[in-house]
């Protein structure tokens, strides 16, 4: 069965790690059958997201099987513009990623606002980062822009079970549920209220061993079909793979 986890990582961060380069991304692709990763660069998030973005096309150039998100920083409006420009024609970025915990900010905020639309003419598909509390902002932007495809980044996080009934009637957000808690029914309880095939494959890798979210998503007892769904048939959909 093929594997397209959508939620990646390359870079250092501030705190130890032993896992940060391509390589050791990877080894857990490999060791998982993970066939294509979709990463942002840390400092992209953490630090500078102009330089960040560059080593990340730096990093994934003539690597099969790892492609990138163009992390913006609403903050800084005009060069997230400008690296919207700058990179919209490297095959290998296929999405936008935005971090309102890291960067804090709203995602209803205006600057937000002004690139979702020039997001929406590229039809790029957005990683968002959804916890502590963006899941009805989230909501709320996906309505004003019907033909955005959003991910629901951690799913909410700790409050996984209100953001999975934010997004219930929102169709174009899909669910994504990796992070550190491991409760259960999740798996089951997003393919219930919004079916199979809204939901996404996505580990932290390398933040997270992908093994874990794997697992969590093999004891949830789905049938092969959406499994299908999850692992690679969502995902080669809206990336276009």
């Amino acid at each position: 069965m093929q594997i397209v986890d959508v939620h990646g990582h390359i870079g250092k961060w501030t705190f130890p790690m032993r896992c940060s380069a391509v390589k050791h991304l990877k080894d857990y692709m490999l060791g998982c059958g993970i066939d294509k990763t979709i990463v942002s660069y840390s400092s992209a998030i953490t630090y500078d997201f102009v330089e960040g973005n560059q080593r990340l096309a730096e990093a994934m150039e003539g690597e099969d099987g790892v492609w990138g998100y163009i992390v913006l920083n609403p903050h800084y409006f005009k060069e997230s513009v400008t690296e919207l420009d700058k990179h919209k024609g490297n095959p290998k970025f296929v999405g936008v990623k935005l971090h309102p915990e890291q960067q804090v900010y709203r995602l209803i905020h205006k600057n937000v606002l002004g690139l979702l639309e020039r997001v929406s003419d590229l039809q790029l598909p957005v990683l968002v980062h959804t916890f502590p509390g963006q899941t009805h902002d989230l909501c709320r932007v996906a309505r004003e822009f019907p033909r955005v495809k959003f991910i629901m980044g951690h799913m909410g996080g700790n409050d996984w079970i209100d953001g999975i009934e934010a997004a219930r009637d929102r169709e174009n957000i899909w669910l994504e549920p990796c992070s550190s808690f491991p409760d259960a029914g999740k798996i089951n309880r997003a393919v219930e209220a919004v079916g199979a095939e809204r939901v996404l494959f996505g580990t932290d890798s390398t933040l997270l061993n992908p093994c874990f979210i794997w697992g969590m998503l093999q004891d949830a007892g789905l049938d092969h079909e959406e499994l299908r769904a999850i692992t690679h048939r969502n995902a080669q959909t809206m990336f276009r793979f």
